[in-house]
């Protein structure tokens, strides 16, 4: 079976290169010749190409470089001080433009992505080594990579310090050069998103864009792994990877999968930590004022004076008496948050806002609990779905029982003035969806070697492996030592096992510790553990393996 070599990448292509804008500093060839000869090149100055004065990689970083207008241009010089993001083989206008490596080369080159257009060719001379960066990326965008003489296993492609491919495949261990041409392009990403936390609480996907005649598939690691749904709504972030499949043959992928990451931004919080209150002038118009505490940010308001008071703490003041206002905090990634408030009755004794006996969580699935706030003595509340204004849901109690996630706010009303208080309290329902937890397959070591157990998780960030010893009747918790390592890992090491092992049984319990999910349990791996055996023949003892 062929090793499995998937490398993450990280850099955001455009579909099939097929259409490149230059911008200054970009490199192409102009004639053929050796790679260190500058008059072969022309750079893109930022309004026209002109006369290179030294040759890509050379003196500085270069953005792209495309090898054109029919050249053939041999690499005969390591770039290994300065980066190369990009080098197109092929300027797509019908004629061939070549890249060869000579004999016997071993060239080191920061080079960070190169496609083989459509009427470019990467070949080798003979026999030599192109070693690449360990997060580079190569692929074939319909044109070739070959070699001038006998295709054999010294003709290689080096990512890092593995072995990314060899002209014939060296056997099955490493990719050939026919397999490169003819794997799929990875997807090109439709861009990482962050998006500020909404009420009730959105859920993001990540999206890519597939080459023409395929599908993407979505997973949790740059390699291995399962597919999943690429969805998140919880605070933080995560990390997709896009794998390209054809659409008429799901064994023909892209190499590379393309990484898309989702981050959700919690709003800043606002509340009403001095209810609104009139004050009255003999000479002057009746205002009212408030005072508001945030979590973090700045505050403004559509009437009155705000003014940061201290720390977290801001004062909107004078406000004419009458006027509705809505209070915007906004904090450092770009994220608001708005509370609206009624201007106060000044005919009415004033009305403190509802105290909330606290936001309330529950996992997707269970029961949603009952939230609520507590007034002064002669006061009732009645709950609505929004800031300000709208159609009570429900009358004259302090406890509601929510139908759904989401913000509700309380407000209170004198039982006997029916005056009611100037800010609503907002309380806060919150879904978590649970963890998600799938082992790896059955281990079968021999006595003394290791067996690695893995495991595919979302929505985790607490692990803890178990162990069965009375086939899965019971499980106990794995604590690391001299037998095991990564016991709360997603990845459980068992060391130089024994033969008493045998037949035991792993599995790991999961949860998120910003959730009120219960732990989640996976299936179980069962672990055999062979024993090696001897076979003796005369006098001749020969060791050998029992599967």
């Amino acid at each position: 079976m062929k090793k499995v070599k998937f490398l993450i990448f990280v850099l955001c292509l455009v579909s099939a290169f097929k259409s490149q804008s230059q911008v200054t500093g970009d490199y192409r060839s102009v004639s053929s010749g050796v790679w260190n000869v500058a008059s072969n090149w022309q750079y893109f100055n930022g309004v026209t190409w002109v006369s290179a004065t030294s040759y890509p990689g050379e003196n500085s970083n270069v953005g792209s470089v495309t090898i054109a207008n029919g050249s053939i241009i041999t690499l005969n010089v390591d770039i290994n001080i300065y980066t190369i993001e990009k080098l197109l083989i092929g300027d797509e206008s019908g004629t061939d433009d070549t890249l060869s490596l000579p004999n016997n080369g071993d060239f080191y080159v920061n080079i960070k992505l190169i496609a083989v257009q459509s009427d470019g060719i990467l070949t080798w001379v003979k026999n030599a080594d192109l070693n690449l960066p360990s997060d580079a990326i190569i692929y074939n965008n319909g044109g070739e990579i070959t070699t001038d003489k006998n295709c054999n296993a010294s003709q290689n492609i080096f990512i890092g310090n593995e072995k990314f491919s060899n002209c014939n495949g060296n056997g099955g261990s490493d990719y050939s050069f026919e397999e490169i041409e003819g794997a799929l392009p990875p997807p090109s990403s439709d861009g990482d998103i962050t998006e500020c936390e909404e009420s009730p609480r959105q859920t993001l996907t990540a999206s890519a864009t597939p080459p023409n005649g395929a599908y993407v598939v979505w997973y949790t690691t740059s390699s291995g792994g399962s597919s999943v749904s690429p969805t998140f709504n919880a605070i933080g972030n995560v990390t997709y990877y896009a794998e390209s499949v054809d659409n008429s043959d799901s064994s023909r992928r892209s190499l590379f999968r393309t990484a898309v990451e989702l981050t959700m931004v919690s709003k800043p919080s606002i509340s009403i930590t001095e209810s609104p209150s009139c004050n009255f002038g003999f000479f002057t118009a009746t205002t009212y004022s408030l005072e508001v505490t945030v979590s973090s940010g700045s505050v403004v308001s559509t009437a009155g004076n705000v003014a940061n008071t201290s720390g977290n703490i801001w004062s909107i003041s004078d406000v004419p008496d009458q006027n509705d206002i809505i209070i915007t905090v906004s904090d450092a990634n770009g994220c608001i948050n708005e509370l609206s408030i009624t201007a106060p009755n000044c005919f009415c004794p004033t009305v403190d806002a509802p105290v909330s006996n606290g936001d309330v969580s529950y996992c997707t699935g269970e029961p949603i609990p009952n939230i609520s706030v507590s007034v002064s003595t002669g006061e009732t509340v009645d709950w609505y779905g929004s800031s300000n204004g709208g159609t009570a849901l429900l009358f004259d109690n302090s406890t509601f029982s929510p139908s759904e996630s989401g913000t509700y706010y309380a407000e209170a009303r004198n039982s006997i003035t029916n005056c009611v208080s100037g800010a609503r309290t907002a309380v806060v329902v919150n879904e978590d969806s649970p963890s998600t937890a799938t082992i790896g397959p059955d281990q079968t070591i021999f006595t003394g070697g290791n067996a690695i157990f893995t495991s595919t998780l979302t929505n985790a960030d607490i692990f803890q492996w178990q162990v069965s010893q009375d086939n899965g009747v019971t499980f106990n918790d794995i604590v690391n030592g001299q037998e095991y390592s990564g016991g709360q890992t997603p990845t459980l090491t068992l060391h130089e096992a024994s033969s008493d092992k045998n037949g035991f049984k792993y599995r790991i319990l999961v949860s998120n510790s910003s959730s009120v999910c219960p732990s989640v349990v996976s299936s179980s791996a069962l672990l055999i553990v062979r024993v090696k055996k001897l076979i003796t023949n005369r006098n001749i003892t020969y060791r050998i393996k029992i599967l």
